[in-house]
């Protein structure tokens, strides 16, 4: 209560938590229209008066506020709905200050973390010196197919880009990023499991199980919950991958298929239970070492056809699509994809 024994009102209150103060909003402006850039100043003074107006009120609350308020009345529930109330329309004021602001900017873009970042990234060989990966800086987003150009004679440059892509191993210098945080701080078996899908050459898929079991087997190790049983998963992975497809088994009999070891699968059917493998857990990144390696022309097109397919987003099916990292030191996959990243001159 005030000295007049009358309710603290909102404007009696001293000072708003600097957490409604200090509302933020991130926007990269295109300034290429100069003239649209006298927001406040000559193309619209109306609109500056009533900032400036605003601003002058909470001084002259402030100046209030401390003049007459007191430590007990801030206890007081009148003095806690009026604060209530004093952060919503402080909340109110920056938001209708930034909803002017954009109205009078002809070009504006919310920009995004990227779904997979190398910032100044340097893998070096401690027994030979050598920067396997000498600063390299890359941005990949959701939506998008990116072909990583290595070198064809350097192994040593492949092996290192996808060991460290992958969180096997961490840079010597620089980071690699999942949106806003840093790989190294992930779980490896969280960042493996869930948020990146890895395709190696090799080892990709145990040639021992059948293509359903093969889905199962990794999705058990991941450790996460699932709201379906996960052999209805695998059949929906296989499916979405077009697994079987044009095979003679599959069109007679298709369980027949499923139920087959992976060892004894087409080559283009690893590779497509390979890829499932990969996004069973919902991976929003995928990372494939020479997917088309070995396979001829037709079977080479239809694996990148399924990438981009899986990378772009589908409104039919409600897919938000993923972000598709490529490693290979092919022309023709790096012209199939959105964009490419030379790692070597």
């Amino acid at each position: 209560m005030s000295e007049n024994n009358e309710p603290v009102k909102a404007d009696q209150i001293e000072q708003l938590d600097e957490s409604t103060e200090a509302v933020q909003f991130s926007v990269v402006i295109d300034d290429t229209d100069t003239a649209d850039d006298t927001v406040a100043t000559d193309e619209h003074p109306a609109d500056s008066a009533d900032v400036d107006t605003d601003a002058d009120a909470d001084a002259q609350t402030d100046t209030k506020a401390a003049a007459t308020g007191s430590d007990d009345a801030a206890h007081t529930p009148h003095a806690r709905s009026a604060r209530t109330v004093a952060h919503a329309d402080t909340a109110t004021r920056a938001s209708s200050h930034i909803d002017k602001e954009l109205r009078h900017r002809r070009h504006v873009t919310l920009k995004a973390y990227p779904s997979f970042a190398f910032n100044n990234v340097i893998l070096s060989n401690r027994k030979t010196g050598r920067d396997v990966l000498d600063n390299i800086s890359m941005d990949c987003y959701n939506g998008r197919t990116y072909a990583i150009m290595v070198d064809p004679d350097d192994a040593e440059q492949r092996a290192g880009f996808m060991a460290v892509a992958s969180g096997m191993v961490f840079p010597t210098g620089g980071r690699v990023m999942l949106k806003s945080t840093d790989l190294a701080s992930f779980d490896p078996a969280e960042a493996r499991a869930h948020r990146l899908g890895v395709v190696p050459q090799r080892y990709a898929i145990r040639d021992d199980l059948d293509a359903i079991d093969n889905l199962v087997y990794t999705m058990d190790a991941s450790g996460r919950n699932f709201l379906q049983p996960k052999p209805d998963i695998a059949r929906d992975l296989l499916d979405q991958t077009d697994f079987g497809d044009g095979s003679e088994l599959a069109t007679e009999n298709y369980e027949a298929l499923v139920h087959t070891p992976a060892g004894k699968l087409r080559e283009i059917d690893r590779r497509r239970l390979a890829i499932a493998r990969a996004i069973c857990c919902e991976a929003g990144i995928l990372l494939l070492d020479e997917p088309t390696g070995g396979l001829d022309a037709d079977d080479a097109a239809t694996i990148l056809d399924l990438l981009n397919s899986l990378a772009h987003p589908n409104r039919q099916t409600a897919d938000t699509g993923r972000c598709v990292i490529i490693v290979t030191d092919n022309d023709e996959v790096a012209d199939a994809c959105d964009e490419a990243f030379t790692l070597y001159e």
